[in-house]
């Protein structure tokens, strides 16, 4: 079932019904409960395999087949009824990154982050970085801390990044520093996720659009 063209999760233990897009149970004995999120990726098997060449995979077996949505994916119409409907800022099938910081939403264009890679920005107050993944598919969110941070060519299909300070170079994706005074160091992850920009709207429209419009 969908809510707001969202698709919607239950537990088998009390058949409460829960949002996808937020984390919290609609109906059932459940009802007004929050999950907590975790950082996720969406990407592509072999993106992922260059991150993390170690990673083990459960597998039933079977291939994915075909995308059932790619049709979807390729035309205006939104939601299940295809109707179209003004989201604000961005086109509605725009994809964004969104993320929550302290109740407050937060959404950066993926096609801005392909003219800015790796885009420090202000989040409500909170010093954070976005990083778009090497193959342009989906970007991570990172705490700052005390950092500022330029991003700068890398090699090996990573992205890079280096903090003006103390001048070490990070892995931007993964958030950890590689060389440098602060070698070993590990930004904090913000979980966020993919989704388009007319869905994450719907759950949350005071989100603030960081980063400039798309050029």
């Amino acid at each position: 079932m969908l809510w707001r063209d969202n698709l919607i999760m239950y537990d088998r233990q009390s058949d409460s019904w829960w949002s996808q897009a937020d984390g919290k149970a609609i109906q059932g004995p459940r009802r007004g409960a929050q999950l907590v999120q975790m950082p996720s990726d969406l990407m592509s098997f072999a993106e992922w395999r260059a991150l993390y060449p170690d990673t083990l995979v459960l597998s039933s077996g079977v291939r994915a087949g075909r995308d059932r949505y790619e049709t979807y994916h390729e035309s205006r119409d939104i939601g299940v009824t295809g109707r179209t409907r003004s989201a604000g800022a961005l086109d509605g099938k725009a994809r964004v990154v969104g993320f929550r910081i302290a109740d407050r939403a937060f959404a950066v264009d993926l096609e801005r982050l392909k003219a800015q890679p790796v885009l420090p920005a202000n989040a409500g107050g909170q010093a954070v970085v976005v990083v778009l993944a090497p193959d342009g598919g989906t970007a991570r969110v990172y705490l700052t801390a005390s950092h500022e941070f330029t991003g700068v060519a890398s090699g090996r299909g990573r992205r890079g990044m280096q903090d003006t300070a103390t001048r070490s170079s990070w892995d931007a994706f993964g958030g950890t520093a590689l060389t440098g005074r602060l070698a070993g160091a590990q930004l904090d992850q913000v979980p966020a996720h993919l989704s388009y920009w007319f869905s994450w709207h719907s759950f949350f429209p005071g989100t603030t659009l960081l980063g400039a419009a798309r050029p």
